[in-house]
């Protein structure tokens, strides 16, 4: 028997029974013959599941518990049997770690099994209502919401995506752990990234960075959320973190040494007024944070002062207030740099003082002032919410009613129903900063930093939004674009005859506004499109002594056109035509066609994308002229979005349009959001690795120290690439940084992102951006 720290004793994990698919057997240690550098798998299971009981222990006192974590740990080994990681470790270390996560959270029991099993039903043939008669409805439910819509085909991987988030989103409105676990599962997965191909590690490292640590980050997890961000920076700007890194270890000694100087400053200060139980904590800042700063911020390493944050622990609301006078009678606060989160918390509830302050030497340090109560907020995010609604039998309110920000997300899954538009509504709406600002009857509009006075006026209703005309901030006149500060009070002006306009879309930045003007002009444009297709299938009917009225009247006519359209109704069939989509002479001649009609394949599938169920190419790649296949054919027009510039081998979505054939654009692109999805089709690269002959112009911009040679330096790595450099341009700012900008010749998307890497590495080099057209940069580095 195994003994744990508490001495009590344990089941030897490593003769637990457990069943492989061949019957029981007991697991022991293997042959001796096996070879010393093979790892003892059996020992590492042990050591993942005691670990798992003792921290099981530390707060869970239930004596059932451990029978229960025995049980679902034997049905989950049991069912994964030999499935095995990319790592080569047995699947259960990962389940297993995932529960430990958890434990850091203190959350419940059903919580720990649920994560336990999370895989069973997606990765085994174990149905759900098994999981339900062995381990309840309530874990049941937990599974159900983490499962992934495995079997469903997906036209790409960002709908996947989109479609997987959605259903989690539907669950965690239900039950709010089923994000705890899924968090807990993806940080196991980023700390064990390194078995996966460089492309999957890039991609998953960037969803989690849009979704999983801002989604941490508003349940309150912030440790998480740190540890997620510093791992996917490791992942994507590997350079950049083991500089970071490198930089912070040299100064160890001296970064402590301030740390506790200021910490003792600190304490003896508060206790001189009375403050006996208070607390101050010290910690440099992770490294995700001092990369942003660099980024936004336009500086190196070195011009980053304010790399440590302390906290403040007192006993009541009052103390906080109290002691934030202290601080300020102490050191000079820095203006602007305030902030009330107990007075208005933020939507995950935490609450706490912010300021930043300058000591003598000129060194800027972050203070946070908070209570115990609001530090386990803090610490343990939602689960300290959720452990606390348990102890309330009486309280019946849901997770959706207390978050608002999960209420939002919940309308915009039912509103939006093309899954790019809803995944781009998601990571708007998880944006972490946040603004407050006032109507002028002093009621409080929460709003994420950048929202303007017009996304101000659709957050206080979609109809003042829609009929906006004007906006004073504080009495002031001022452009619906003015971005809003904390503590702003807007009054907006209507009028009846104002329509939302194309323009407003290059400056609303919230979710709520950007999708009501969108559906606003959407449905003006179906509007004209399905006047235009009546139009154009009258015409074509009349030549055939047909009328659309008399048609219409014969539900076998209106469902020939119907299904010749391949739609769902007579309206969408007359929309297509309108846009483009389906062209009417052909659609008439396969509703209704002629005995001596002899339509070609091509005719009869030109004017539809290709079905689900088809293969979006054919078996032998034609050679298209434009490199782009549409719906699987070649030689269709086609030209290339200017607002983004894709590149062989980036992702890429086709939009039909009238008269200009195909408009290309790459996923990530934010004008495809202002298109009608009505009009999207599949579209695909003939060769995504492009040609040797191949030349498509890219633009890079890169900000640098002003450093003798750094033009040099940079123009040598971008040859080194293989890219050639076809124009240049070179300004020094104000600041004395380099503004340099590049237009470049390459072949592919893999290419570009060699180009990137290869000038990131180069010493001054502070910022690397893709430049477009169309408001924003594409990526930057």
């Amino acid at each position: 028997m195994l003994k744990s720290e508490s001495g009590r004793e344990d089941m030897a994990v490593d003769k637990i029974k457990v069943e492989d698919g061949k019957g029981e057997e007991t697991h022991t240690k293997e042959n001796a013959s096996r070879k010393d550098t093979t790892p003892d798998y059996d020992q590492l299971i042990a050591k993942e599941y005691l670990h798992l009981v003792e921290n099981v222990r530390r707060y869970i006192n239930d004596p059932t518990a451990e029978k229960a974590i025995e049980k679902s740990f034997n049905f989950a080994k049991q069912r994964h049997g030999k499935q095995k990681r990319k790592s080569g470790e047995p699947y259960i270390i990962h389940p297993v770690a995932v529960a430990n996560i958890l434990t850091e959270l203190r959350v419940d029991l059903a919580s720990l099994i649920a994560a336990i099993l999370h895989d069973v039903v997606e990765d085994t043939e174990t149905p759900l209502k098994e999981i339900e008669d062995e381990f309840g409805p309530v874990v049941a439910s937990l599974v159900d919401g983490l499962t992934k819509i495995g079997k469903i085909k997906f036209q790409s991987t960002q709908e996947k995506l989109a479609e997987n988030f959605r259903k989690m989103v539907l669950a965690m409105a239900k039950d709010l752990r089923v994000m705890l676990v899924k968090i807990a599962d993806r940080l196991h997965n980023m700390r064990t990234i390194e078995h996966l191909p460089e492309a999957k590690r890039m991609r998953i490292a960037k969803e989690t960075l849009d979704i999983y640590a801002p989604l941490a980050s508003r349940l309150g997890i912030y440790g998480f959320k740190n540890e997620l961000e510093d791992l996917c920076l490791r992942q994507t700007k590997a350079e950049i973190y083991q500089e970071i890194k490198k930089k912070i270890a040299a100064k160890k000694a001296e970064r402590d040494a301030y740390i506790v100087e200021v910490r003792n400053i600190l304490e003896d200060e508060l206790r001189k007024y009375g403050f006996k139980k208070c607390i101050v904590y010290g910690r440099s800042k992770h490294f995700y944070s001092i990369y942003k700063k660099m980024m936004d911020r336009q500086l190196a390493f070195e011009d980053i002062h304010d790399l440590f944050a302390f906290r403040i622990i007192v006993d009541s609301v009052k103390e906080c207030y109290e002691a934030l006078g202290i601080v300020h009678s102490i050191w000079k606060p820095m203006p602007g740099r305030f902030k009330d989160y107990i007075a208005m918390p933020k939507a995950n509830m935490y609450q706490s003082l912010h300021t930043t302050v300058i000591r003598p030497n000129g060194a800027p340090a972050e203070i946070q002032i908070r209570t115990q109560e609001m530090h386990n907020i803090c610490e343990y995010g939602v689960a300290a919410h959720w452990a606390y609604k348990e102890k309330q039998p009486d309280n019946k309110e849901t997770d959706l009613e207390k978050f608002s920000w999960l209420r939002q997300i919940m309308e915009w899954q039912s509103e939006l129903k093309d899954p790019g538009e809803f995944l781009e509504a998601v990571k708007v709406d998880l944006f972490e900063d946040e603004v407050f600002v006032f109507t002028p009857k002093g009621d409080v509009i929460q709003l994420h930093s950048g929202a303007t006075a017009l996304d101000f006026a659709f957050a206080v209703h979609t109809g003042v939004g829609s009929t906006t005309v004007s906006a004073k901030i504080n009495g002031k006149i001022t452009p619906l674009r003015t971005v809003l500060k904390s503590g702003d009070i807007i009054e907006i002006s209507t009028s009846k005859h104002q329509k939302p306009n194309k323009d407003w879309l290059n400056f609303v930045t919230t979710s709520k506004a950007k999708n009501k003007i969108r559906s606003y002009l959407r449905s003006e444009q179906r509007t004209k499109s399905k006047q235009m297709g009546s139009e154009l299938l009258e015409a074509e009917l009349t030549n055939r002594n047909l009328s659309l009225e008399k048609l219409a009247k014969s539900s076998s006519d209106t469902g020939a056109l119907v299904k010749a359209g391949k739609e769902s109704k007579l309206d969408d069939v007359l929309i297509a035509i309108g846009y483009g989509k389906l062209n009417a002479r052909d659609l008439v001649a396969k509703a209704f066609p002629r005995k001596d009609n002899k339509q070609s394949l091509r005719d009869e599938i030109s004017i539809h994308d290709s079905d689900e169920d088809e293969p979006s190419t054919p078996r032998e790649h034609p050679k298209s002229k434009s490199g782009i296949l549409v719906g699987g054919l070649e030689n269709i027009l086609v030209s290339f979005g200017r607002c983004c510039s894709p590149l062989p081998g980036e992702d890429i979505v086709g939009f039909i349009t009238r008269g200009r054939g195909v408009t290309v654009h790459s996923t990530d692109c934010k004008k495809i959001f202002d298109l009608d999805p009505a009009r999207k089709i599949n579209v695909s690269w003939t060769d995504p690795n492009g040609t040797p002959q191949s030349n498509y112009l890219c633009t890079l911009q890169v900000i640098t120290q002003d450093r003798h040679g750094v033009l040099a330096d940079v123009t040598s790595a971008i040859s080194a690439a293989g890219a050639n450099i076809t124009k240049a341009q070179i300004k020094v700012k104000p600041d004395m940084k380099g503004l340099l900008d590049f237009h470049i010749s390459l072949r592919n998307f893999e290419q570009l992102k060699q180009v990137m890497s290869r000038v990131e590495a180069v010493q001054g080099v502070i910022q690397i951006t893709r430049k477009t057209n169309s408001k924003g940069n594409r990526s930057s580095r």
